[in-house]
């Protein structure tokens, strides 16, 4: 018959010396494992924060740029509401002078045709 692994006797709880080799390098193991997790999650959490400094400053960048080009549209804009007024100015102007030309016209025939 084999011997039990874990006892109770006078000496309090015991363990079999390979139970007890077994639990240590498991736990060793175990420990070996936990680290390596642990360090390569704060190396991916470094990683991360990384990349979300450079998206942040990528993103700023963006928008600077984005308002200068908002700026630039709306001189533009203003520019081409400018000229919309100056060319319907000059439009009034034309039609005016073309109804004078007409009005001028109708007068010289109205001369040329008289006695």
């Amino acid at each position: 018959m084999a011997k039990p692994m874990i006892e109770n006797n006078e000496r309090g709880i015991t363990i079999n010396k390979a139970l007890a080799w077994t639990m240590l390098v498991s736990v060793t193991g175990l420990i070996w494992w936990g680290g390596g997790t642990l360090a390569s999650l704060q190396s991916a959490a470094d990683r991360l924060t990384s990349a979300l400094t450079e998206t942040r400053e990528m993103i700023v960048t963006e928008r600077a740029s984005s308002a200068q080009l908002e700026a630039r549209v709306r001189v533009l804009e203003n520019s081409a509401t400018r000229q919309d007024v100056r060319f319907d100015a000059l439009s009034l102007s034309i039609n005016e002078l073309k109804q004078q030309a007409r009005e001028t016209n109708t007068l010289l025939r109205e001369l040329a045709q008289r006695p």
